[in-house]
């Protein structure tokens, strides 16, 4: 049987030796971390290190290593058992010291009662307890406590019976021409169609560690069906029903579905300003002034004009958007549009035209210019990932900004943060100030009117508040600074035939400029530059 080489203590009348015992069957050799931690824990703490080593050294190369280590007697040592149990409290260990030569042997109720008195409690092992007893296994870790793992569980799941990810690229003809009266951007349904189907949670069963405690499976996600108008759940609440035909999106994991208002002419005097819960698809045109807001999208068929389109969903311009400098569009989803002109343009997806010129663009997904122009001239275009045109800035040299690789929203809200604390210090600093005034009349007077009393509490207040604020929007302006370094370098600029002189690219927080015509060219960031690669 294989066997690890131990030691033993030897009591003769002139001292304690150490006394070697081989391996047997390819057992592990004598390790003198083995032997000291034995010997500290028998309080003998005034042995030499230098003869451990050597009785080690001897115990390789013979049978039978003996060397004295204390000089005097000792009291003899009886069996001892060290128990151990794992981190995770998984199994607990005996490991097993001869007794010395005068010592006695631990008997197994003992050797229990141990294994108790050290907190393990549950799955014992009396068998493997038995054998290292039996087999005198000195030296040697044995398995006698194994916990009960726990059963883990199953994640709750949703399943969606409709197109949660509705194409939003319009399809381009063979010349290069992009057919904007053609888009499909509405996922249909019907009512009672079901739409999502809810598979539960199963938590999983308890396990018990070796003291007896508990072991608790990985906690599982909890789901449920979220929905808004115009949707029912089954009595069991696992499956969703449509209770109108219409149009169906998905938002942050809540389904909506809507039936689409059309307006049948122009937004205009005839119309006042269009609010509705859900798409709104507009015949005419979208006239100066004038609002179209909706929980949904926004489809237009004819131009905008020096308007506002504001979605939930995504907003389409079958023919474009000439804003004379009014024209606003906001969409949690895509914008797509024929061309963008002197508007203010913002997209919680990807904005897809033929031409953006004298706009202020910015996008949480790519902006892609393509088509017949693919222009992008004058104003200013961030995208959070990718800008795609066929030609950037004029020969005229005008003024376009491209910026990439940063959340917009994120580097605004970063901004916004910083101005406002430094608002803050500043009302800080002026506050401090009135106060030292009044405090100082108030220690050479002794006291103050009431006015003034009332003025001395509330500045005092209005520190706390700051204060206060100071300390949460420095927590986000932290956590923003944290989340730009770590998306710095991300974000692409693709110019497929000329950027022109005038044009300025932003990729994270590096800037450089375009001074001679450069054809066919990616615009990407490497450490602190950005490199101009083909395509």
């Amino acid at each position: 049987m294989k066997r690890n080489a131990f030691f033993q203590l030897v009591h003769r009348n002139d001292g304690v030796y150490l006394k070697s015992y081989p391996a047997v069957d390819g057992g592990l050799p004598l390790k003198n971390d083995d032997i000291l931690t034995y010997l500290v824990k028998k309080q003998y703490n005034d042995i030499d290190l230098s003869l451990i080593k050597e009785f080690i050294d001897a115990a390789a190369k013979k049978a039978n290593a003996y060397i004295k280590v204390i000089d005097g007697a000792r009291l003899p040592e009886n069996e001892y058992a060290l128990i151990t149990t794992s981190g995770d409290r998984y199994m607990a260990k005996l490991r097993l010291y001869p007794p010395s030569n005068d010592g006695k042997r631990i008997s197994k109720d003992d050797l229990l009662d141990l294994v108790k008195q050290n907190g393990v409690k549950y799955g014992i092992i009396e068998k493997n307890i038995e054998i290292a007893l039996k087999g005198r296994l000195y030296c040697t870790d044995i398995l006698i406590a194994k916990a009960q793992p726990p059963v883990q569980g199953r994640n709750a799941s949703i399943e969606y019976f409709f197109d949660a990810d509705k194409t939003s690229t319009p399809q381009m003809a063979e010349d290069g021409s992009v057919n904007f009266h053609k888009l499909d951007m509405i996922e249909r349904v019907k009512e009672g169609q079901l739409l999502a189907k809810l598979t539960p949670e199963e938590r999983g069963t308890d396990g018990t560690d070796v003291l007896g405690m508990p072991l608790n499976p990985v906690k599982v996600t909890h789901l449920s069906l979220k929905h808004g108008k115009n949707i029912h759940l089954s009595d069991d609440k696992l499956e969703m029903y449509s209770d109108v035909s219409g149009n169906v999106t998905l938002v942050d994991d809540t389904v909506f579905v809507s039936n689409v208002y059309e307006v049948p002419a122009d937004v205009g005097p005839s119309t006042g300003d269009i609010d509705y819960d859900g798409s709104v698809e507009v015949k005419g045109n979208v006239l100066t002034g004038y609002t179209v807001k909706a929980t949904g999208d926004i489809t237009v068929n004819g131009a905008v004009e020096g308007a506002s389109l504001i979605a939930g969903g995504k907003i389409v311009l079958k023919r474009g958007i000439q804003g004379m400098g009014k024209g606003n569009m906001q969409a949690k989803g895509d914008v797509i549009s024929n061309f963008i002109e002197s508007s203010k343009v913002t997209s919680g997806g990807k904005i897809i035209t033929d031409a953006i010129m004298h706009s202020d663009v910015v996008s949480q997904d790519n902006v892609l210019v393509h088509g017949k122009r693919g222009l992008i001239a004058g104003g200013k275009i961030r995208s959070a990932t990718r800008i795609e045109t066929k030609t950037a800035g004029s020969s005229m040299g005008t003024q376009t900004d491209l910026e990439v690789g940063v959340d917009p929203t994120m580097i605004d809200r970063y901004h916004s943060i910083e101005k406002d604390i430094e608002l803050l210090s500043t009302e800080k600093e002026k506050i401090m100030q009135n106060l030292q005034i009044l405090q100082k009349r108030l220690k050479t007077k002794g006291s103050l009117d009431d006015d003034k009393m009332k003025i001395l509490k509330a500045n005092s207040e209005r520190i706390k508040e700051i204060d206060a604020q100071i300390e949460s929007d420095t927590q986000e302006y932290e956590n923003l600074e944290a989340e730009l370094e770590r998306n710095s370098g991300a974000g692409k600029i693709v110019v497929e035939d000329i950027a022109y002189p005038g044009v300025k690219l932003t990729i994270s927080n590096v800037v450089t400029y375009i001074h001679t015509e450069t054809q066919h060219s990616t615009f990407v960031r490497e450490g602190a530059d950005i490199r101009i690669k083909g395509i």
